[in-house]
């Protein structure tokens, strides 16, 4: 009575293995897909810490928030990933007690003392570092998911 169980064991196995042999190419699309889900979200983070480390940087001070080509620097340097493309911005503007921001006093800039560039007394400093990278899937889904520019940005207000 044991081999005619051991048989009816061998006679199934035939159609098993043969309906897991066509979910198998369906089980590794799935993985890869998976995959590259997961690798858009880790780039993205990256991304994100990549600008904040750059306007973290130029916020520190009035004088590193010229240094563009420091923020940059910063920026690439705080991530694990190749390819980052740092993009660093000052942008100094007047602000009235109201709220109501305006450009600076005519022929002066972000390093002209406060009083002068700014009648109402309150210079508003910012710097925006955008971190972007091209993302490229492991493989190609027939046009829905081709090649992704991701793009973050972080502006922070300077410490004068």
């Amino acid at each position: 009575m044991s081999s005619d169980l051991v048989q009816r064991r061998m006679d199934l196995s035939g159609p098993i293995q043969s309906h897991s042999i066509g979910m198998e190419p369906m089980l590794v699309l799935l993985m890869v897909g998976a995959a590259d889900f997961a690798r858009v979200f880790y780039t993205s983070i990256e991304l994100n810490s990549a600008a904040r480390a750059g306007a973290q940087y130029g916020a520190s001070n009035l004088a590193r928030s010229g240094d563009t080509s420091g923020m940059q620097t910063k920026a690439t340097g705080a991530v694990n990933i190749t390819g980052v493309v740092p993009v660093a911005t000052r942008t100094c503007q007047c602000a009235d007690d109201a709220g109501t921001f305006s450009a600076l006093a005519g022929g002066t800039t972000c390093a002209t003392d406060v009083a002068t560039s700014c009648l109402s007394k309150h210079r508003v400093v910012t710097v925006t570092v955008t971190a972007s990278k091209t993302f490229a899937p492991i493989a190609n889904y027939a046009g829905i998911f081709s090649p992704v520019a991701l793009t973050r940005t972080a502006t922070l207000r300077v410490s004068e």
